[in-house]
Formats: C-alpha cells, sequence, structure tokens
C-alpha cells in the first residue's frame, strides 16, 4: 500500500486546455468559437482539479503554441500534449468542459492506461467509417487521460499524420494515428465523464457544438 501511495505522489502530472482569447475559427466541419464567460469558469474548475490532484496547469494560448500544426485549425493544438515529454500523464480538457468537483482524481484512477470516452455522438459511425476505423475504436478527444508510454509510442509518426487534414481535425488524427499503431483505450462512462450526447453528466458538464445554447441553465 505503501509504495502505491509514494507512486501516485511522485507521478508527474499536467492538466492542459486551449483557450486563445476572442478567437473564432470556422470551417465546413466544425467551428471553434470564444466565450469568455464560459471559458473562465472551465478554466478556474480545472485549475482547482489540478490543485486537488496535486498537478500542473497549463493554459495553451497562442493559436501556434504547439510548432508542428502552426496554421491548422486550433483544434489540432490538442497535440500539445507531445511537448510534455517529461510528465507520466497529461490530462486535457476542451474550454467547454466543466469538471465538478465532485469528480474523483483521474491520475490515480487511470493510472498508466489511456483513457476516454467512446463517442456515442450520431455522426460517429459515419466519421468512424471515413477514418478506416471501428466504430467502437472512436473517441471524443474533448477529454483525454494520456500517457507517457502512448505518446513516446507515437511520437515520431506525428509528422506523417500532420501531412493530411482531418475530419474534426485534433479528434480525427488521433483516432487514427492511435488506430494504426495498434494503441486501444481504457473505456469511461460517458455519462460520469464526457456527456457528449448530453450536456450534463455526473463529474463534468461538456458545452459541445450546439449545446452551448444551454450555456446559463447552470450556476457554477
Amino acid at each position: 500500500m505503501i509504495s502505491i501511495v509514494l507512486k501516485f505522489k511522485l507521478m508527474k502530472k499536467i492538466i492542459f486546455q486551449i483557450n486563445v482569447p476572442n478567437h473564432i475559427q470556422t470551417n465546413k466541419v466544425t467551428a471553434y468559437t470564444f466565450m469568455s464567460d464560459m471559458y473562465d469558469i472551465s478554466e478556474r474548475n480545472a485549475r482547482r482539479y489540478a490543485e486537488r490532484c496535486g498537478a500542473e496547469y497549463y493554459k495553451l494560448t497562442n493559436a501556434n503554441d504547439f510548432k508542428p500544426a502552426a496554421g491548422k485549425h486550433l483544434d489540432y493544438q490538442k497535440l500539445k500534449a507531445y511537448d510534455f515529454v517529461g510528465y507520466d500523464s497529461v490530462i486535457y480538457f476542451d474550454s467547454d468542459y466543466i469538471i465538478k468537483d465532485n469528480a474523483p482524481d483521474l491520475f490515480q484512477l487511470c493510472g498508466n492506461k489511456f483513457s476516454a470516452v467512446m463517442d456515442p455522438g450520431k455522426s460517429v459511425p459515419e466519421l468512424a467509417a471515413n477514418l478506416g476505423i471501428p466504430r467502437e475504436r472512436y473517441f471524443n478527444a474533448g477529454f483525454m487521460y494520456l500517457t507517457k508510454e502512448v505518446l513516446d509510442k507515437t511520437r515520431k509518426f506525428l509528422p506523417e499524420y500532420l501531412e493530411k487534414e482531418y475530419e474534426f481535425q485534433g479528434q480525427g488524427i488521433l483516432n487514427r494515428l492511435f488506430y494504426d499503431k495498434g494503441i486501444d483505450f481504457y473505456r469511461l462512462d460517458s455519462y460520469e465523464w464526457n456527456p457528449v450526447k448530453k450536456t450534463f453528466g455526473r463529474y463534468a458538464d461538456h458545452y459541445s457544438g450546439f449545446k452551448k445554447k444551454k450555456w446559463g441553465e447552470v450556476t457554477y
């Protein structure tokens, strides 16, 4: 028991988000619209969660922060996870994703397992088919728990994949890359951790896409 506790204390861990002030970017597939009040609360809760879990927090405020994806759609900046080379675990939260105070410590829950939610969206079968991957291997990248092992295993292949554009940008490239390199994921419960089809979940609320119209229904 002591060794397990010590292991988690010694883990180097970080949580990061994309929060580029006043950034609005659209294309025919996705839209990325800056919402100041929502993003401020998302950041506040993520910082609070990081402190509770003993993790560092990083806010990406430059649309070209992750240099290999500079000039691409902002969603490709999720690949900033590859820059955190000295960390054992990296958590990514979208800035329209609000982690709640009752959420347990993911670093302890997931340990060394790359974890995400299998996306239950109606468009997923088509998106997965377009990527050439099985539907059950398609995860939602609005919330991810990434491990050093997974990032190290796939890092050298990233430049090759960045030469192509993907539907749902960062989500698309990661799904295709991880599938090609034989990386499956530990499936967290969508209602608990990333309510993709809804908005409000047990441990988090996610105002993705058209669900942003629900902003203001809950006070945080």
